[in-house]
């Protein structure tokens, strides 16, 4: 048997995911592709567009084997931690031999080098990524300034994320290889629908029209009633949706209180409330513009600076809305293995891989949720419960957006295709 990884968010599920499902497997001659897939909240800040177990379905129904959770603090994170709790829990599962990933590079031998390069990180190139981050440049930035002959691959956030995943395999001292696989179609950037388009291209369509006939092309044929019966039911999903719950999370918080959260810092905590109470001033100043003018991205990119990105803020903000604290990481700042993972679905005919997973993890598994008590230790507890507090909120949204009252998550059992 031959299981191969791959760590995903399918924010929404498209024909470039199938693809790179599809292609992995094949090339790497796969019997059974394991994924771990992001939960409700993502890792540029905001709430998925789609509900997580409609993304499930999507996932099992074009390709993958078994969908497993990546908790909340990892799948919120910036790319170094998200890369290394998705790799973690591979590498625990202890059956699967090869992580594949899509990205716009798929020169193993090169993304290698680069992973190695910033592992080592030489005195020079520290150096002139402190001189970049002194003069006000964000980390993404001064890390490519630093590295100029490496600058075009550092652009894309796929080629990051692949880097990352090898960095995260040298880390843990995994067996498991590493297999690019190079992505078809738009950039991830791109806005324009195609047959194989990004997701941000999808998103930025449903929420700039509100219609989900005009993806249609984008996404694997099998889902289409599964894109229909969930329009305006349990997607689309946006950062706007978390308007009023970063209002009351400002005006019931103080900076030190905010500052404890995942990302954040007195500093940036201070920021954060500044900018609120100034939005909010400008909400109510008598104009008499709808209250829609005034949203989340607004508040955040009031905070945006030269070395604050958009993205890196909405993590920050994120964090705070959730009441998370930084699971990722020891007291000492050091990375840590996700001490277990949940089952979120799989294929019923997948289960000779059931099996292997289920006798070689090394980490707990969650079936059911409300096992969760005698399954998890005490030490992996803490980050089951904020994982399940997320989806509450992210069902509450539904319920406000939609009218949606879905079952509690601690009550859904894996999803069997």
């Amino acid at each position: 048997m031959k299981t191969i990884g791959i760590i995903a968010e399918f924010n929404p599920f498209h024909n470039g995911h199938r693809y790179i499902l599809e292609e992995a497997k094949k090339r790497m001659q796969a019997d059974y592709c394991v994924v771990v897939m992001s939960g409700s909240f993502v890792q540029r800040g905001a709430p998925a567009c789609m509900y997580k177990y409609d993304r499930v379905r999507a996932a099992l129904s074009c390709g993958a084997d078994a969908v497993l959770e990546l908790p909340v603090s990892y799948a919120t994170a910036g790319a170094e931690a998200f890369a290394y709790g998705g790799v973690s829990i591979l590498d625990s599962l202890g059956c699967i031999d090869e992580i594949c990933f899509g990205a716009e590079c798929d020169d193993l031998d090169q993304l290698s080098s680069i992973a190695d390069f910033l592992l080592d990180q030489p005195d020079e190139y520290k150096a002139a990524l402190d001189r970049g981050l002194s003069r006000g440049l964000s980390f993404p930035a001064a890390r490519s300034e630093a590295l100029p002959q490496y600058s075009d691959i550092l652009s894309s956030p796929n080629n990051i994320l692949a880097i990352e995943y090898l960095k995260a395999l040298k880390m843990t001292g995994s067996g498991m290889a590493a297999c690019p696989v190079k992505r078809i179609g738009a950039g991830y950037h791109e806005t324009s629908l195609s047959g194989y388009t990004s997701a941000e291209a999808i998103r930025s369509r449903l929420e700039q029209t509100g219609m989900c006939d005009d993806i249609s092309e984008s996404i694997p044929y099998e889902l289409n009633d599964l894109m229909s019966k969930g329009y305006k039911h349990t997607y689309p999903v946006t950062i706007y949706d978390m308007t009023l719950l970063a209002e009351y999370m400002l005006l019931t918080h103080s900076s030190a209180e905010l500052a404890q959260y995942q990302d954040m810092s007195p500093d940036l905590a201070n920021r954060m409330l500044k900018a609120g109470a100034t939005l909010s001033d400008q909400a109510n100043d008598g104009s008499g513009r709808p209250a829609e003018d005034f949203g989340l991205p607004d508040l955040i990119g009031s905070m945006r600076t030269k070395e604050m990105t958009y993205t890196r803020l909405s993590r920050a903000m994120l964090h705070c809305i959730l009441g998370l604290k930084d699971m990722t990481r020891d007291s000492n700042g050091k990375l840590v293995n996700c001490p277990y993972t949940r089952i979120l679905g799989f294929r019923s005919v997948s289960s000779e891989l059931m099996h292997a997973i289920s006798s070689c993890s090394r980490i707990p598994l969650v079936n059911k949720a409300g096992d969760a008590h005698s399954v998890l230790p005490a030490d992996a507890y803490p980050l089951f419960e904020v994982t399940i507090r997320a989806d509450r909120i992210y069902d509450m949204i539904l319920k406000h957006k939609f009218g949606t009252r879905l079952k509690d998550g601690c009550r859904i059992s894996p999803i069997i295709l």
